[in-house]
């Protein structure tokens, strides 16, 4: 009997550390799972700027006819960005004419990202379906008041080697 009820304490155990795992996964899978979905994603306090990237990326990744990609892009930029490059109507076309690489790329290859205070940059390389690379620095910034407060958000994105000083 004291056997059976050790054996059952440690299965309990183990399946309440198993469940932890999983949870743990889901929970830092959730931004991918729900773009994959074609979930309406948006900037909140909990995302790093590491996480913000990756949903930009995989947003412009897997843009579609309805450029649903694209408007996940426009809402993680910054009131600040937005003013300069919006509605999202002209943001669209912006990216579909300057920065067509940025659309559907195949890869992407990310540096080390620099967080200072409020700010972080980083540099990312992207393969195109020809197999191409363009290199962007993305520049972010934690927005303080207003809707946005304490939400890492995209102020900038600029090519690194052509084109260079164009802001999206």
């Amino acid at each position: 009997m004291y056997h059976l009820k050790i054996k059952q304490y440690v299965n309990c155990k183990l399946a309440h550390r198993c469940s932890a795992f999983i949870v743990t996964a889901l929970l830092l899978m959730l931004p991918r799972i729900a773009l994959a979905q074609g979930l309406n994603m948006a900037p909140n306090e909990t995302y790093t700027p590491q996480q913000v990237i990756g949903i930009v990326l995989d947003s412009m990744q897997k843009n579609d006819d309805d450029n649903e990609g694209i408007a996940t892009v426009f809402r993680f930029a910054s009131p600040e960005n937005k003013s300069v490059t919006g509605p999202l109507s002209r943001f669209t076309q912006m990216i579909k004419r300057g920065y067509p690489d940025m659309l559907n790329h195949t890869s992407a290859r990310l540096e080390d990202i620099d967080i200072a205070g409020d700010v972080a940059t980083q540099a990312v390389w992207l393969q195109t379906q020809s197999g191409t690379e363009y290199g962007y620095q993305f520049k972010l910034s934690i927005q303080r008041g207003g809707t946005h407060d304490g939400m890492w958000m995209t102020d900038s994105v600029i090519p690194i080697g052509k084109n260079m000083g164009i802001r999206i």
